[in-house]
């Protein structure tokens, strides 16, 4: 075994060399993409035709092939030239003659993390309507954001990242295992077969990582995985370079640990830290912390290397049994106990970064998720502690493999969560469940129930395409008038595929209105989020006929 202060040195190596490796991969950008501004505005009437269509987000994304669209008032996809983008903005120029009416346009783009992030923003040309005219070309900040991040991902693509993590923990946890704890079992059999089937599955899940993305950030079936168009754009985003750089230093660090004994020699001692650390940092830049800037990057990359480090010891411990020599038995101890105080400090840090409001743990898919595994975590490093407690001469065998499987069950909660978009900056997403009701065409109400918090009675005058007044009043359990600190509303037609679309609602004589021309006719759903009446947001929801 190399004496204590080598091993520390190769340490300081693979951080220094995930630092360069993050230099490499950092962004600019400070948070989840969302988009920050439009023009046209969601909703302007427009006496003359734009000239382009710009969205501005809060980072840099990737535009998907036709992953935008405008679609006239027959709901027909108006042919315009390609879109460009450059950083956080995106430019589209539109057609020099372009009809008077109203137009829909729907967008889909990926950020840097590869999560796809879609919405939808009308605007009408040459038509008046009730709303009255306006020549605003920027969103108000109350509606900024016609965003709509997917709240999970297809099981393929969750499949995928789980596949990606198990074998990274497996190659890597096994190699530094023999590096700094058990140099002298780099002959031992299930240990090589361990770090080459690491290797090789973690070559095949970044493979398949990489097929399965574009079919997701596109919205398409995952039958078009070989599509050669849509592997190309992945490919040219920084989750696909991500991705490839995976690909290089899996194959350049499998070179040298093909046969452990090498790895444990005076080059591969230096170079293979060096190359698990840049594995780890190709994995945090496939992640949340892509679009995060230098630091986060960092954080993510130290998490997933020091979570590698101790699942992957766990699982070579298990494999060599009682065979296990003691003195590998107390270093591995220490090299856990630090890992596992580095993942607590870099996971807090993590869900700070994430999360605005304690709140926002039990109220967001992401926080709750993120608690899931916040709890298995703390009942692993509950057993670990039992193990380190029994660690004398041999190893605690049935606690370890409790330990081993319980991590397993981190990284399947660890893929669902990097698949999971953080709840948005620009507004808390809290609210309670809603109730749908139907609302037929022409002056009709609906009563839309608020659980114990009341009603709310929407007005639509008239439900068609000519233009339509909308008014709410919310009444508490009692039938009495209730205020209500800030109403918001979004529209979308899931049957033509309009994703949400947010609309401008105020407080006139004690009711809450809108002014809004839907752009074609079916059937729409308004989504309330009621905010004042009850400690976090209250949802509630109506479907409306709207005629032509």
């Amino acid at each position: 075994m190399a004496p204590l202060n080598t091993a520390g040195r190769r340490v300081v190596v693979s951080i220094i060399f995930a630092v360069l490796f993050g230099l490499l991969f950092a962004s600019p950008a400070a948070a989840h993409a969302e988009l920050l501004k439009m023009t046209p505005a969601n909703g302007a009437e427009l006496t003359r035709p734009p000239t382009e269509v710009q969205m501005t987000f809060t980072e840099s994304v990737n535009l998907i092939t036709n992953g935008i669209r405008l679609i006239d008032s027959s709901g027909a996809t108006v042919p315009t030239e390609g879109p460009t983008v450059d950083g956080r903005v995106v430019r589209w120029p539109m057609p020099a003659q372009l009809p008077n009416g109203a137009y829909i346009v729907i967008w889909r783009v990926t950020s840097d993390d590869g999560h796809p992030i879609s919405g939808a923003s009308s605007f009408v040309v040459g038509h008046a309507s009730t709303t009255g005219s306006t020549t605003s070309t920027e969103l108000p900040a109350a509606t900024s954001s016609t965003t709509t991040n997917q709240p999970s991902a297809p099981w393929s693509v969750v499949t995928a990242r789980f596949a990606s993590y198990v074998t990274f923990a497996v190659f890597v946890g096994v190699t530094a295992f023999v590096l700094l704890c058990a140099p002298g079992s780099s002959n031992e059999s299930k240990l090589q077969l361990l770090v080459r089937g690491g290797l090789i599955g973690g070559m095949a899940a970044t493979v398949a990582a990489m097929l399965v993305q574009g079919p997701y950030a596109a919205g398409v079936s995952m039958s078009r995985i070989l599509d050669t168009g849509l592997m190309r754009g992945t490919a040219t985003t920084p989750f696909g370079q991500a991705l490839i750089w995976r690909l290089a230093l899996y194959a350049a660090v499998g070179a040298l640990v093909w046969r452990l004994p090498r790895a444990v020699g005076e080059l591969g001692s230096w170079l293979v830290p060096a190359g698990l650390a840049g594995i780890a940092v190709t994995i945090a830049a496939a992640g949340h912390g892509a679009a995060s800037g230098l630091l986060a990057l960092g954080i993510d990359a130290v998490h997933a290397l020091t979570a590698a480090l101790w699942i992957g010891g766990l699982i070579a411990l298990v494999a060599l049994g009682r065979a296990a020599e003691p003195s590998a038995l107390h270093r591995f101890s220490r090299l856990a106990m630090i890992s596992v105080l580095t993942l607590i400090v870099t996971g807090t840090l993590n869900s700070l970064r994430h999360l605005e409001t304690i709140e926002q743990l039990w109220r967001t898919r992401y926080g709750l998720t993120l608690m899931i595994k916040l709890t298995l975590v703390a009942i692993t490093i509950a057993v670990a502690a039992v193990s380190r407690r029994r660690l004398q001469h041999q190893v605690p065998l049935r606690s370890v493999r409790l330990e081993a499987a319980l991590t397993i069950g981190i990284l399947l909660i660890t893929a669902v969560l990097s698949m999971t978009a953080p709840p948005p900056k620009a507004a808390a997403t809290n609210s309670h469940a809603g109730h749908d009701a139907a609302l037929e065409s022409g002056n009709a109400a609906v009563q839309m129930s608020l659980g114990d918090r009341g009603k709310a009675a929407l007005t639509v005058l008239p439900a068609t395409t000519a233009g339509s007044h909308l008014h709410l009043t919310i009444t508490d359990a009692k039938g009495r008038p209730q205020s209500a600190s800030r109403v918001s509303l979004t529209v979308a037609n899931p049957s033509r595929d309009i994703p949400p679309m947010p609309v401008e609602m105020s407080m006139r004589d004690g009711v809450w209105v809108a002014d809004y021309r839907f752009p074609i006719p079916g059937t729409w759903k308004a989504r309330f989020t009621i905010e004042g009446i009850a400690p976090s947001a209250v949802v509630a929801s109506a479907t409306i006929n709207i005629q032509g």
